[in-house]
């Protein structure tokens, strides 16, 4: 019975990663036959300073999203579900940012922050804080601003799928907990966390995966730059595919950032079995 799933992933997913590892061992500009080349795309790869530090920006990126955001969910997700004032309101209104398309998100942020004529730096004017700060055109300021947009972006899903998992834990636990005395902050580090941590590591793992991978936000506001200072992995990869045509060397670096990302998933699914056992 799996076997129509089965050829279904290996048409649509196994065959295309196969003739991706076949493309990194070629030269190939995109037109014509490809040039067998042996490691040299992996070899440029791993001793390219660009690609080096996209990586980086995009551990950044991923690493950084990913716990900002999860930590943000899980407070909105707590407040929720101990009962705060309107909360169905805001249940719809954390939600909304995470049903809007990343390109419509990435064109908005890239307006917000525009100086002048932006709503961020018209707000910090309004607070004399100044309203011509060039936070896209910073090297030192545009990863974060990313960063900030990925979790806006984020958060409302993370908050849904951690609020399901508290409201399934059972009343009677906080109950006794309320009996022996233990405050709601004490029952929320002492009983919640624990109980909903498999679905916080989930969260993570699928936020580092999807910030790591976000070429619509990060391409929509800055296209890489200004520089490279947020040109991130799969950012580099469209360069050197469809800029540079070095398509070899595209399909070397992808290749490189798929085995990253199947490691980090196969440490944190070990780690989280072993958790499992533990307890």
């Amino acid at each position: 019975m799996l076997v129509p799933a089965l050829v279904i992933l290996a048409i649509f997913f196994g065959l295309p990663i196969i003739d991706l590892i076949r493309t990194s061992f070629t030269r190939w500009p995109g037109i014509g036959e490809p040039t067998y080349i042996g490691a040299d795309n992996y070899v440029t790869a791993f001793t390219n300073p660009d690609v080096r530090d996209a990586l980086l920006r995009s551990v950044a990126l991923g690493v950084g999203a990913a716990l900002i955001l999860s930590t943000i969910a899980t407070v909105l997700a707590a407040l929720i579900s101990g009962g705060i004032r309107g909360k169905s309101i805001y249940r719809v209104i954390w939600f909304l940012p995470a049903i809007a398309p990343p390109s419509a998100v990435a064109v908005f942020w890239a307006l917000s922050v525009q100086p002048r004529s932006g709503a961020v730096n018209a707000f910090l004017g309004a607070l004399g804080l100044g309203d011509t700060h060039a936070w896209l055109a910073d090297p030192k300021t545009a990863l974060y601003v990313i960063i900030a947009v990925a979790v806006w972006a984020g958060v409302g899903f993370a908050f849904l799928v951690i609020l399901g998992a508290m409201e399934e834990v059972p009343v009677s636990v906080y109950e006794a907990a309320s009996i022996d005395g233990a405050s709601r902050v004490r029952q929320f580090f002492s009983i919640t966390l624990p109980l909903v941590r498999p679905v916080l590591s989930m969260i993570v793992l699928l936020e580092v995966i999807w910030a790591f991978n976000g070429f619509t936000l990060v391409w929509g506001m800055t296209q890489g730059g200004p520089g490279n200072a947020t040109s991130i992995l799969p950012v580099q990869v469209y360069k050197d595919a469809f800029l540079f045509s070095n398509f070899g060397l595209a399909a070397a670096v992808s290749v490189v950032g798929g085995v990253l990302l199947l490691i980090v998933g196969l440490v944190d699914q070990s780690l989280g079995s072993r958790k499992g056992a533990d307890e």
